[in-house]
């Protein structure tokens, strides 16, 4: 059901996370790993796709948060219609979850998730925070 890489042990700082044992009682604001297709696939039966397309458009960001479609691309690649996606866009905006820096160019909130390291996602925070507020 799942798809698991194989590969040997090693540093790769293009998909490194940082993984540990952590107490969310005590720390909630602490980043989980998850992997966003098998979530998506382990799902998609039982979730509207409306409600997935957030984990799908984490799962299409690469190591800098940044999704490079425009909302046709996106919508045939979600199978939603670019209306509806458009108005989806609009309330994620509103919620802090995406900015749009540009035509074709979408950055998901790195507080929300990330690829790499903290110091990584801190640079990331730096990045999404310095975007004029009035794209948001």
């Amino acid at each position: 059901m799942f798809d698991l890489e194989h590969r040997p042990r090693k540093l790769d700082k293009d998909r490194y996370s940082e993984s540990q044992m952590v107490n969310y009682k005590k720390e909630p604001d602490r980043f989980i790993n998850i992997s966003p297709n098998n979530y998506i696939r382990s799902l998609k039966d039982t979730t509207s796709k409306k409600a997935m397309i957030p984990m799908a458009l984490i799962s299409l960001m690469d190591k800098n948060n940044k999704i490079y479609m425009t909302l046709d691309d996106l919508s045939e690649k979600l199978d939603y219609p670019k209306t509806g996606l458009s108005v989806l866009f609009g309330i994620y905006k509103e919620m802090d979850f995406l900015k749009k820096l540009r035509n074709g160019l979408y950055m998901v909130n790195p507080l929300i998730s990330y690829r790499g390291s903290k110091y990584e996602r801190d640079k990331l925070v730096k990045e999404y925070n310095s975007v004029y507020k009035g794209k948001k």
